[in-house]
């Protein structure tokens, strides 16, 4: 390569306090093919100019590299023309000649790899956050279907799943879980109930007690459920995972259907489990009549440190009657 042509093609901003020593440097690099404008002055009038009308390059050939840096990149992003000291490129002793081009482009291209590496990366970015926000709308959809199927079994209306819902949310807050959280416990606890799809309208409707195989036949919607949710890639059917498969284990570990006990429990069944069963208590069954408020209160008391985790019985009651009474729906 001639070297009139080693830089054909750049446009160089030549920059420095020193007019003669900016216009040497100028005159070596335009000699190479380089469209090299020579500028002197002080450091926020070189800025300005290189902001106006960014060049490939800015060559600083004195000790204004590192300020005209911190002023074009002041936080080190890799944006904007490079700015690069002259003796980075050749030495004092040394010709700016082809040698100085080869490193001059060489350093000019790997900041272009870096910025379109950069940009690929954001790009990825985008795409990812796209498809996540793809799957948090089908898994919003997919959670409303699957409400809507469940929601008419055991009461014949879907407000108990709504109900459960909502103190579930509050007994989470009360229980000190995050906001992030308790909003997955919110809509999570409404499908606690899900496999009892599976379960045939003979056993689930019947009024009266059921038989002993009648209610081994119950007892298998914990896990049937949890198999319509098990391996979901999101964290909402996550936790309606774990809800639905262990709201039923007990503290003492006498639940089902793996027969946990204690913190084993997964700490948003324990939650559901209180809700649940105070919801069911309150209002009438095909095959019981409807508890009064404070009845079913008392039963959750009864209940702690058996059937409940004391410390979310300590949430209901922190929650107190208005809490319990709260049939409102999600916000």
């Amino acid at each position: 390569m001639d070297d009139a042509d080693a830089l054909a093609g750049l446009r160089l901003l030549v920059a420095g306090g020193d007019l003669a020593a900016v216009q040497v440097a100028q005159g070596r690099l335009a000699a190479l093919g380089a469209d090299a404008t020579a500028l002197a002055g002080d450091v926020e009038a070189l800025a300005r100019a290189a902001i106006a009308a960014p060049p490939a390059a800015i060559i600083a050939v004195d000790a204004t590299e590192a300020q005209l840096r911190d002023r074009l990149d002041p936080f080190d992003l890799k944006q904007g023309p490079p700015v690069i000291g002259l003796r980075a490129i050749a030495a004092a002793d040394e010709e700016l000649g082809t040698v100085a081009a080869g490193r001059l482009r060489a350093v000019i291209g790997q900041r272009g790899l870096r910025a379109r590496q950069a940009e690929l990366e954001a790009a990825l970015a985008a795409q990812a956050l796209t498809r996540r926000r793809d799957a948090a709308a089908a898994q919003e959809e997919l959670l409303q279907r699957l409400l809507r199927a469940a929601g008419y079994r055991d009461d014949n209306t879907h407000e108990h799943t709504q109900r459960v819902g909502h103190l579930a949310a509050m007994l989470a807050r009360e229980s000190g879980l995050g906001d992030r959280m308790v909003y997955l416990v919110r809509e999570a606890a409404p499908l606690h109930d899900i496999g009892k799809i599976a379960i045939p309208d003979s056993i689930l409707l019947k009024p009266g007690k059921l038989s002993d195989e009648e209610y081994e036949v119950v007892k298998t919607h914990a896990l049937l459920g949890a198999r319509v949710l098990t391996g979901a890639d999101s964290e909402l059917l996550e936790v309606a995972e774990r809800i639905v498969r262990h709201h039923h284990e007990r503290w003492d570990g006498g639940g089902y259907p793996d027969a946990l006990g204690g913190e084993d429990i997964p700490a948003v069944a324990r939650i559901a489990a209180v809700a649940d069963v105070f919801d069911v208590l309150v209002h009438e069954r095909p095959y019981k009549d409807s508890w009064s408020v404070e009845a079913a209160a008392e039963e959750i008391r009864k209940g702690s440190g058996t059937q409940f985790d004391p410390a979310v019985v300590e949430a209901f009651e922190a929650l107190g009657p208005d809490g319990w009474r709260s049939d409102a729906e999600p916000g």
